[in-house]
């Protein structure tokens, strides 16, 4: 039998759980329906808890800007990630909510707080630097209308219903003909003086290609 110290001021139910325990012989056996604790299930246990508490991870690289703040050289940006919101620090890069936004590496930190900002975030994404998305996705399209003039060809392609301009360099191509191209700088209000023609929207690609 194991020494029982009794503590003064105990509750009768608990006096009463002990007088139970010790009718029954103190035995030393853990019943075969009791969690033993060993230092398998301790392990266990902590690891469950590790990951309880563990920062989540953003499904993708890229989203949509929702709020935006400046403080000690950085930008903060809170972005839409999938339907799930994170906040993200980068250099001072201008943004303005409803951008779409993409990054590459990252490194995540849990319970960050910015001086700066006085406030405190359970966790950020530390990204080394912000892209348009646009410029990550490939884009395929059909070509509508095409002419080519001081070394480039203007593109005009139907990419799932909607019409786009595209500036490439000068290349074969012929209307009805499946492209894909990646990225580009959009323009607005574009002159090409050798079409004599301004362009509300364009797209200059460093290349298009076949689909």
């Amino acid at each position: 039998m194991h020494p029982i110290k009794v503590i003064l001021g105990s509750s009768p139910a608990v006096l009463l759980v002990i007088t139970l325990w010790l009718s029954v012989g103190c035995a030393d056996s853990t019943p075969q329906n009791q969690a033993q604790s060993t230092p398998d299930n301790n392990a266990a246990t902590m690891a469950a808890i590790k990951a309880a508490n563990a920062p989540s991870k953003p499904k993708q690289n890229h989203g949509v800007v929702k709020t935006v703040k400046m403080g000690g050289g950085y930008t903060y940006a809170m972005v839409d990630i999938g339907g799930d919101d994170f906040w993200l620090a980068t250099t001072m890069t201008a943004l303005q909510p409803g951008q779409k936004i993409a990054w590459k590496n990252y490194a995540m930190m849990a319970n960050f707080k910015s001086k700066a900002l006085n406030q405190e975030f359970d966790q950020i994404l530390f990204v080394e630097r912000l892209i348009d998305s646009a410029a990550m996705m490939q884009h395929r399209g059909v070509v509508a209308e095409s002419m080519n003039a001081a070394g480039y060809s203007f593109i005009r392609v139907d990419e799932n219903g909607h019409s786009i301009w595209l500036a490439a360099p000068e290349t074969s191509i012929r209307i009805g003909q499946s492209i894909q191209w990646q990225g580009g700088t959009q323009m607005h209000n574009f002159t090409s003086r050798s079409l004599n023609r301004v362009f509300d929207e364009i797209i200059f690609v460093a290349t298009v290609t076949a689909s």
